[in-house]
């Protein structure tokens, strides 16, 4: 049919927006391979699906290009992976003249898509002149972290959507210091794309007989095993571990890890073991340690075979999750909390050896627990916290202080994120797991758990409690009401939230913070993003809100603070009441917030 007739039954059904895209690709060699899908859409008269799939290119947010796999410019397919590693290997070459040579490193998870997705990546940046480094099987992203300074490469890529649905799939771009790209190469990158009209690419046994693709693995793994377990910090190693992937690649990473570190008496979760994109043992498909569901299996195991703690990851394997049984209940530790203690076993180890100074750092994003800086303070390290969402700005910083005197101990992130050392530059779940077991150890080896520890810490510095609320706004019309919302929150912030006067508004995207009492403004010492964040009577109780930068979702973060105070009962009994507060007043503001 011929063109002409095609958009003219588009006219009017969907957005001027995706016309355009549409048109595109029906039209443009790049898309050549999908026009017929994309017609027969049309003529099926699937309004609502062209409508999804065409209304924007899907961006580069917090963690590369991800989202749902199918046709469109605002799905993950050929092109979009394509023409992303085109433009990356381009802009590589174009700062870096010896970058083909270097090489490009590429991992994929266990996603359904994912190795097909990979090795068409690696077709396309040999097609580019770029020698690449291809995982001969699913790895986690973290040590493709490793494997691009490992192997000295310009660049690295990883297939995955982390912890998305089972129908997602994505993109995530690496420099050559083995972090995300950041400004300005992550722009850069992006204009590169928008130039490419046609994907070169080769056939992939042929590229592998040329020697323009070389497999690799076992003899990176055992480096990269070399790596984690060289950041361990004690010797207790008495500890019963109940262990998932989650159907994912931490088998390849955290498993052997925690093995190679001396952690033999590790149970895994057998079902979860067998990788599956599916995650058909996780309700729902969500395959998120974040999600108390995802990690149920384990729990009950953990219980039913008396093991101290349980350990999660996502498919992708760069979050942990981290489960205790506290003498026979189980207690699922947030993201924030497992920073905290991870901090807390770190400083106290180096404390206790007699090197800590103010000249070892910590970091933490915007959204992080501020445990963290009340931890670092008492030990007299240093925190750095002025970073977005987004491992890769810590990552960033970690580079921005190489060839200075001050000294890297931990990362953390309350998205359950954590890197110890500098062997990698993304948060890693063998290294939490590797820091959370050897906790572990030494407090089971003096009768206490680490939830014991963590109210110990809420005894000495107060009590510190965040949560998430998620607010799911999927498709065009959820794109649009996300952008309404921020726009109405910006331009006119509420002057109170659930009961509490608003005492400062935060505003990412100018740089500023504006007290509300006097009226005064101060700039913020941060990139810009589009963050709101809303004091209520103290930078420790605060609200953030942002749109996801990988999922179409508006993010409330809530982090909250109360003195201790033993009038109220023990810390336990106290710290209770707090989780029961903030669920109730989380409720109230998520309604106040998207009330319209």
């Amino acid at each position: 049919m011929a063109i002409d007739e095609l958009m003219s039954r588009v006219d009017g059904k969907v957005s001027p927006e995706a016309a355009v895209n549409i048109k595109a690709w029906l039209t443009e060699p790049k898309y050549a391979m999908y026009a017929d899908a994309v017609q027969q859409m049309i003529l099926d008269e699937q309004w609502k699906e062209l409508e999804d799939a065409f209304f924007k290119v899907v961006e580069f947010g917090t963690g590369g290009r991800r989202g749902t796999t199918g046709v469109g410019s605002n799905r993950i397919n050929k092109v979009t992976i394509g023409e992303s590693a085109q433009a990356l290997c381009r802009y590589v070459a174009g700062v870096n003249d010896q970058a083909a040579d270097q090489g490009i490193v590429i991992a994929y998870d266990t996603r359904l898509s994912s190795e097909e997705l990979s090795q068409y990546t690696a077709t396309v940046c040999a097609a580019n002149g770029f020698k690449v480094y291809l995982f001969e099987g699913f790895r986690a992203t973290p040590e493709l972290s490793f494997a691009v300074r490992h192997l000295g490469a310009a660049a690295g890529i990883v297939i995955s959507a982390s912890h998305n649905p089972p129908a997602d799939n994505g993109f995530k771009a690496y420099w050559s210091d083995g972090g995300q790209l950041v400004a300005p190469h992550d722009r850069g990158v992006l204009d590169e794309a928008a130039n490419i009209t046609t994907i070169a690419t080769m056939d992939y046994q042929e590229a592998l007989r040329l020697g323009r693709i070389q497999l690799i693995g076992e003899a990176v793994d055992a480096a990269y095993y070399r790596a984690v377990t060289t950041e361990a910090l004690g010797q207790d190693r008495d500890l019963k571990i109940i262990y998932s992937p989650l159907h994912g690649a931490g088998q390849t990473s955290v498993l052997p890890a925690l093995r190679h570190a001396g952690f033999i008496n590790i149970s895994t979760v057998t079902p979860q073991m067998v990788p599956d994109g599916h995650f058909p043992t996780v309700p729902g498909g969500k395959a998120n340690p974040e999600e108390s569901g995802a990690n149920q299996m384990a729990v009950e195991q953990m219980l039913a075979e008396g093991a101290d703690i349980t350990i999660t990851n996502d498919p992708d394997a760069d979050r942990i999750g981290a489960m205790v049984n506290q003498r026979g209940k189980a207690i699922q530790l947030n993201g924030n909390q497992s920073a905290a203690l991870a901090a807390d076993f770190a400083l106290q180890r180096l404390q206790s050896a007699g090197e800590l100074s103010s000249k070892h750092y910590l970091a933490k994003t915007i959204v992080t627990t501020e445990l963290l800086a009340a931890v670092a303070q008492a030990y007299g390290a240093t925190l750095y916290t002025n970073m977005l969402v987004g491992f890769k700005f810590i990552s960033d910083l970690i580079r921005r202080k190489e060839g200075t005197d001050e000294v890297f101990v931990l990362g953390g992130e309350e998205s359950y994120g954590l890197l110890k050392g500098t062997y990698a530059r993304d948060k890693d779940g063998a290294a939490g797991a590797l820091m959370l077991a050897e906790y572990a150890a030494q407090l089971k080896s003096e009768g206490k758990t680490l939830y014991d520890r963590l109210l110990e810490l809420f005894d000495e510095h107060g009590i510190y409690y965040e949560t998430l609320a998620n607010v799911q706004l999927p498709g065009a019309d959820g794109f649009k009401r996300m952008q309404t919302i921020m726009a109405r929150l910006r331009n006119n912030p509420p002057t109170s939230l659930a009961g509490y006067d608003v005492s400062a508004v935060s505003d990412y995207t100018t740089l500023t913070r504006r007290d509300i009492t006097t009226g005064g403004e101060v700039e913020i010492d941060c990139l810009a993003g589009n963050v709101l964040v809303f004091e209520l009577g103290d930078s420790r109780r605060r609200v953030t809100v942002r749109p996801s930068g990988t999922e179409p979702k508006l993010k409330l973060y809530v982090q909250w603070f109360a003195e201790r105070d033993k009038e109220l009962g023990t810390v336990d009994e106290q710290y209770i009441t707090v989780i029961d507060d903030v669920t109730a007043l989380t409720k109230r503001i998520e309604q106040e917030i998207l009330d319209e």
